[in-house]
């Protein structure tokens, strides 16, 4: 685990990971992104919905990755809150595409994990759509030269 947070640290920043927010200790790929999965467990300021393991990846991988990743699988950003309280209730979904969506609860984890406590400025982070193909993917959330996490759609049930 040690050599995963230091490729994440050498790649991203040195604050990162922040939060109480407990990850796997292996590393898995998604379509060619290095990621540490969260275990079930709650972030510093809130509480989940539901079971949320794995719903959130830090990635490791470099920036120039994840803008590859981007390239081949995003379809356009989806805006996130200026604040906390403009988030939907926590088992709601933030947004939805044809049945696929991002809860909630997930989306602003990946703000706390990235940004850490406390206030946060919505223009630092983008959150990119990769629900609207047919191929439904996870959907990176950057804070511009900080860190990025995946976040995981909440499929329909087909």
């Amino acid at each position: 685990m040690s050599d995963a947070i230091e490729r994440l640290q050498s790649n991203w920043s040195e604050e990162l990971p922040h939060g109480v927010m407990e990850w796997e200790g292996n590393v898995n790929e998604v379509a060619g992104l290095e990621t540490l999965p969260n275990r079930s467990g709650d972030v510093d300021g809130m509480q989940l919905g539901v079971p949320s393991t794995g719903n959130l990846g830090l990635v490791l991988s470099s920036p120039e990755r994840v803008d590859e990743y981007v390239e081949t699988h995003a379809d356009g950003n989806i805006d996130v809150p200026q604040y906390y309280s403009g988030f939907p209730e926590r088992d709601d979904l933030f947004v939805e595409r044809g049945g696929d969506g991002l809860r909630s609860d997930v989306v602003e984890a990946g703000i706390r994990v990235l940004n850490g406590g406390g206030r946060y400025d919505e223009s630092e982070f983008t959150l990119y759509d990769c629900l609207q193909s047919d191929d439904v993917m996870p959907c990176p959330l950057v804070r511009g030269g900080h860190g990025c996490v995946l976040l995981t759609p909440a499929l329909k049930p087909e």
